[in-house]
């Protein structure tokens, strides 16, 4: 194994043992290689709101027959080495224009609509998408913030400052004057503010610079840090990330240092994401597909939503429109939409499943089919619309699939194409309430984001 090594498999795919029996689907490594994987995944639980899974790879067999599945996860670890390993979301899409969009590429996209990364204004071109892990792509556009702070000048601010100075400054603080200088009278024991770079922000951002220094595996990266952190001479490190991130102000005269900052908590106090690291793993950064599929839906559904026709009110799945958390084994919407013409009112939710035609109900999970029973009374909605990529044979059948009782359509499973979800999205909304959308409306101010 070294820096060149680098494994990645699909959602459904499995690692096994280099050497051990053939199987469909999989892709072999190393025994260490693997032994420190499977290490790492039972070290590891990751937290995941819906249950699915406990481990970002399911670990399965016995002895040199041992398997590491993917299922419900992706994301990147990079191992100590240099070793990289991979897991991508198991669709590739074409766009509108018939042009293919890879697996790497999906993941990006899905990626960049989370509200929690600052990367809707960042742009790569394909070649750094397919060539850089997701961990390197957030340092490159880390990187990308921190020159705007630097081109335009390090942000100053008022500090206190203490020192025991040969003048008089300030004002004196007698409790420590006191014991300090019992036989120098000629000093003082003063505070008083100066004006220095060494503010909270700074010293983040530095903190940032170095510990992305540390272990990116990108020589190009490393040698832009090394860069960036001769521009903070002056600044301290930060000794403390919680208390320097309780200081931070950010105002208008701040404005450019916001998405820098919003990096700084993702790589120091690893919030938003799941960064973490191991015995030997220099960091992983792994995201439940289930709710990168859930924010590009709602990120598409609001972009195209014509609220001049439509009160939306885009729902966060732990805390739904009951302005409360609700209970875990509890239904939860994506979100909720009324059509102001008639009050037909739809609650929508996203599944990151592929069906097929050969089981029972397509595939549909039984839980799923119970949920939607609590969606319509939480919610009180006339029927639900669940959302499923479309792929694979449901691509080729095309078949709607509709729950229904006496009084009419309880709900429908509707699928959309990841590679044109404005487009996909709009075709289901028309289908559903029976008007026209309009795939790129202007905005109108009024649907609710939860």
């Amino acid at each position: 194994m070294g820096k060149r090594d680098r494994y990645r498999i699909l959602e459904g795919q499995c690692f096994t043992i280099e050497g051990s029996s053939p199987r469909e689907n999989s892709v072999p490594i190393p025994e260490e290689l693997f032994r420190m994987l499977e290490s790492f995944v039972l070290e590891k639980k990751m937290p995941d709101p819906r249950g699915i899974n406990s481990y970002m790879l399911d670990c399965e067999g016995e002895g040199n027959e041992r398997i590491l599945r993917a299922g419900g996860y992706v994301g990147a670890m990079v191992f100590k080495d240099g070793t990289q390993v991979e897991i991508l979301p198991m669709l590739s899409a074409k766009d509108r224009n018939g042009n293919v969009i890879s697996n790497k590429r999906v993941f990006v996209n899905m990626v960049k609509t989370m509200k929690t990364i600052p990367l809707t204004n960042y742009s790569m071109n394909s070649k750094a998408v397919e060539n850089l892990n997701v961990f390197e792509t957030f340092i490159l556009a880390f990187i990308n913030e921190v020159y705007g702070i630097v081109k335009n000048g390090l942000k100053q601010a008022y500090t206190p400052h203490i020192e025991n100075e040969n003048f008089l400054k300030g004002k004196v603080i007698y409790a420590k004057h006191a014991t300090k200088n019992f036989a120098h009278k000629d000093k003082f024991f003063v505070q008083y503010d100066i004006f220095t770079i060494n503010r909270a922000e700074n010293r983040l951002i530095k903190s940032t610079l170095k510990y992305l220094r540390d272990v990116t595996s990108s020589a190009r990266s490393r040698n832009r840090l090394d860069s960036l952190i001769a521009n903070f001479d002056g600044v301290d490190y930060s000794g403390n990330y919680a208390q320097d991130f309780s200081a931070v102000a950010i105002d208008r005269s701040m404005a450019g240092y916001r998405n820098a900052l919003r990096w700084a908590e993702i790589f120091l106090l690893s919030r938003y994401v799941t960064v973490t690291k191991g015995r030997n793993v220099a960091y992983a950064v792994i995201f439940p597909t289930g709710e990168l599929f859930d924010s590009y839906t709602v990120y598409s559904l609001g972009k195209m939503l014509d609220n001049q026709r439509f009160r939306a009110e885009i729902q966060k799945k732990r805390y739904p429109m009951l302005n409360r958390p609700m209970p875990r084994d509890s239904a939860q919407a994506l979100a909720v939409m009324t059509c102001r013409e008639n009050n037909m009112r739809v609650t929508f939710d996203s599944k990151w499943q592929m069906l097929s035609t050969d089981d029972d109900n397509c595939g549909i999970l039984q839980t799923d089919i119970y949920d939607l029973y609590n969606l319509l009374e939480i919610y009180h909605s006339d029927s639900v619309c669940y959302i499923y990529p479309l792929a694979g044979e449901m691509a080729e059948d095309r078949r709607e699939i509709c729950f229904r009782n006496e009084d009419g359509i309880l709900g429908r499973v509707c699928f959309v194409d990841i590679g044109d979800m404005e487009g996909s999205l709009a075709k289901v909304l028309e289908h559903i309430f029976g008007q026209k959308i309009n795939e790129n409306p202007q905005p109108h101010g009024e649907a609710a984001a939860g």
